[in-house]
Order: structure tokens, then C-alpha cells, then sequence
């Protein structure tokens, strides 16, 4: 049983850190956050920006 567990946290750790590094490579492909060039959007701009996209379709019935 308690090998069951520590194979399960440890399952759980490379998930989060694949997950982290996904994200990571995702906003330095976006030019987001800490990986903005300087001038570039930041996570708010970007928020912003796909929360007027996803109201502008939704007003002509398309999904975001």
C-alpha cells in the first residue's frame, strides 16, 4: 500500500512539471508574462483580448 502511494505522488510531480513546462513553452511561443519581449502584451492584454474575441463571436452566434 504504501509503495501504491509514493508511486502515485511521484506520478503526480512529473505530471505537474510536464504541465508547468508546457505551459512555459506556451507563453514564450505567445511572447506572454516573463517571456515578453519588452512592448509586447502582457497576461492581461492577453486576457483581455481573448475575452472581447470570444464576446464578438459569441454575439454572431460562432463559438470561441
Amino acid at each position: 500500500m504504501a509503495e501504491s502511494g509514493h508511486r502515485e505522488q511521484a506520478d503526480g510531480r512529473v505530471a505537474a512539471g510536464s504541465a508547468m513546462l508546457l505551459l512555459q513553452l506556451a507563453a514564450s511561443q505567445a511572447e506572454i508574462g516573463p517571456f515578453a519581449r519588452r512592448g509586447c502584451e502582457t497576461p492581461q492584454v492577453a486576457t483581455g483580448l481573448y475575452r472581447r474575441t470570444a464576446r464578438l463571436l459569441s454575439a454572431t452566434g460562432r463559438r470561441p
